[in-house]
């Protein structure tokens, strides 16, 4: 399995535990789900896959350019930053007129960075590491 991959399914899950505990905990995510017409689990299962997505890109050819711990940390970040930004991105789409788009999105980006900030920072942290830890512990492929 390739780093990316690797990386891609982690932050999967780190980006889906996160996702559930702000639907859990917080009813404003729900609101808003329901308000913009979406199943709210489908609703929070977007941010994961987002993530994978852009831990996909992001880990390209890692355990061949990263060699630091910190890296893998850095680049946690900024899927999670990417994640955040398409996130808000999409939900402007979807609930606001094509007219208040840009309004929409500064909004989008202020409230979902307030609810999910907490989450994300534990995603970006969490996975990383752990994507760092997974790759560098690999084994090397055996010489024939």
């Amino acid at each position: 399995m390739s780093a990316a991959t690797v990386a891609s399914l982690v932050f999967f899950i780190f980006s889906l535990i996160a996702a559930a505990a702000v639907e859990i905990l917080g009813s404003l995510l729900r609101k808003f789900a329901e308000e913009a017409g979406i199943n709210q689990w489908v609703f929070a299962m977007v941010p994961a896959l987002f993530a994978m997505l852009f831990a996909l890109i992001v880990y390209q050819d890692a355990q061949r350019k990263i060699r630091r711990l910190g890296e893998f940390v850095s680049r946690g970040i900024l899927v999670m930053l990417l994640t955040w930004l398409s996130f808000a991105v999409l939900t402007s789409w979807i609930w606001c007129p094509p007219g208040d788009f840009g309004s929409c999105v500064q909004i989008a980006v202020i409230v979902i960075g307030w609810i999910g900030g907490g989450p994300m920072l534990f995603v970006a942290l969490g996975a990383g590491v752990l994507t760092g830890v997974l790759i560098f512990r690999r084994p090397k492929p055996p010489i024939q």
